[in-house]
């Protein structure tokens, strides 16, 4: 049998000249006219199907992944077996940091939908941080976003009403979807509302419900999965600011 989880290899960056989100991806990472070790390392692609795994916790950690297309969930299992959502990845982002301090995963990745990631040795775009400022830049801030994002989660989840984080959570996905060229006022959740009232601190109920209010205010429009925001200054203004 073939493993399901075999990647695919494409020569240095010619797995991304198609890729609708590599400006905002490693390609973009580089100063004009410079080449690094990024430029001379075979990237992998994995192919993966609906709740397949990218890595699962406590696996080593080797690898950083960028979502090429699709979106992706990390998740840990609680003392009880219950599952925790802590972070959603949407395409042209990194994930697979979480497992550099000690050296394995303490979270599993998996795909919400079909997907593809592709794949790149940690040491290798580390090195090219080490040739390059400007892929050193980019590097850090996106540790130091995923760290504050993280931060203002914590604090949202503890200071404030279900409907704030929800308003936040939409305000969030917004703006991480404008930024990978899509729109940002119509978008299809791709993550379920009991997936988003774990990664929110609330119960499935909780997150429809507020959705519905936030419907009857006029923020937004709800058709299942379907979400348009008609007022996001309002929304904004009212709610707590994006994480």
């Amino acid at each position: 049998m073939p493993d399901e989880r075999a990647p695919t290899l494409a020569p240095g960056h010619a797995a991304c000249a198609t890729c609708m989100v590599r400006h905002v991806c490693l390609p973009s990472w580089t100063e004009p006219g410079t080449r690094t070790t990024l430029d001379r390392t075979p990237i992998a692609r994995r192919r993966l199907r609906k709740g397949q795994s990218v890595f699962r916790e406590g696996e080593r950690c080797e690898f950083i992944f960028a979502a090429r297309y699709g979106s992706f969930k990390s998740v840990t299992c609680l003392r009880d077996g219950r599952e925790q959502v802590m972070s959603f990845h949407l395409p042209g982002e990194l994930f697979g940091f979480d497992g550099l301090a000690t050296g394995m995963h303490p979270t599993s990745a998996r795909a919400i939908e079909d997907a593809e990631v592709c794949v790149l040795p940690y040491a290798e775009l580390s090195e090219a941080a080490g040739e390059s400022p400007s892929v050193l830049h980019h590097l850090t801030s996106t540790l130091s976003a995923e760290l504050v994002r993280e931060r203002h989660l914590a604090s949202l989840i503890a200071a404030t009403r279900s409907e704030e984080r929800v308003a936040a959570f939409l305000l969030n996905l917004s703006q991480r979807l404008q930024a990978r060229g899509y729109s940002a006022s119509a978008f299809q959740l791709r993550m379920t509302r009991e997936e988003i009232g774990s990664y929110l601190g609330a119960t499935l109920e909780t997150v429809s419900r507020c959705l519905s209010s936030l419907a009857r205010q006029g923020f937004v429009t709800v058709r299942r999965r379907q979400i348009e925001i008609l007022d996001p200054e309002g929304l904004r203004a009212s709610f707590a600011d994006p994480v």
